[in-house]
């Protein structure tokens, strides 16, 4: 599942596991916090968003390129974090903690542990169900009338598919991107599948922005929406040349998301 939603909200289930883990781990940390002592949430919050915000550093200067202004790389929406780095981060900044409030040190350590256990349990979870997932066998029609498969246009190709709609603004804001991709990668498959509109609103939004993009499918029903766990737009799935789900990404890609994704599918 890519998203859930929250009322009028969808949110990705990669971000609310990390939430979710960090405020277990807080409530582990506190529970065990003796009587008197000071609290240990501060200083556990300082490790979390400190490794966080190392990792997105170290993701930035890897897709350096990919990025058009500082704004963007400070533009955190993307979720563009080098997990290594932030792991490493997290551990070097615990140390720091543990050597300034001693005696928190067994609350911290366990806060820590809880947190990062919790983590990796809901993200094995999520990658277990990423791994059995392929590009499904499902027909969507295209702008020109007939009925296609989406393995059948993968053409043995990895592939990019993006779920969009022509209301929504961050599906907008991200056309450029992936227009600028598709042309720079020709050995991938981009797939433009529209989410319960008509063919002349997309004709329409298609032809105002001026996207010629190789292969925009029609999704009257949400078949592939409903396939994948995407409750809300826009939502991008790589795919290798096998077939085989490579990574994921729910919300507005960045170009630094996008060529990453592309890379992890093999483009």
């Amino acid at each position: 599942m890519l998203s859930i939603s929250i009322g009028p909200l969808s949110l990705p289930t990669a971000v609310l596991v990390l939430l979710a883990s960090v405020a277990i781990g807080l409530l582990v940390a506190r529970v065990l916090t003796r009587r008197g002592d000071a609290s240990t949430t501060d200083p556990l919050l300082l490790v979390f968003f400190g490794a966080l915000l190392f990792g997105r550093l170290v993701f930035v200067i890897r897709f350096a390129d990919s990025y058009d202004s500082v704004w963007q790389m400070l533009d955190f929406r993307d979720r563009g974090i080098d997990t290594g780095a932030t792991v490493l981060a997290a551990l070097a900044l615990l140390v720091v903690q543990l050597k300034r409030f001693a005696q928190l040190q067994r609350a911290m350590v366990a806060g820590v542990v809880t947190a990062a256990a919790c983590f990796a349990l809901g993200s094995g979870l999520l990658h277990s169900q990423h791994q059995q997932q392929q590009l499904a066998d499902i027909r969507l029609e295209t702008l020109s009338g007939y009925q296609v498969a989406l393995p059948q246009l993968a053409q043995g190709k990895p592939v990019v598919l993006n779920l969009w709609a022509s209301w929504c603004p961050p599906c907008h804001r991200e056309m450029p991107a992936l227009l600028e991709a598709e042309q720079q990668n020709p050995n991938v498959s981009f797939m433009l599948v529209n989410l319960q509109e008509n063919r002349d609103t997309v004709q329409q939004y298609l032809r105002q922005h001026q996207l010629a993009f190789d292969n925009v499918l029609l999704d009257y029903r949400g078949d592939v929406a409903s396939y994948y766990g995407a409750q809300g737009v826009p939502a991008t799935l790589f795919f290798s040349a096998d077939g085989k789900l490579a990574d994921t990404h729910f919300g507005e890609l960045s170009h630094a998301i996008l060529q990453q994704g592309i890379t992890k599918a093999g483009g």
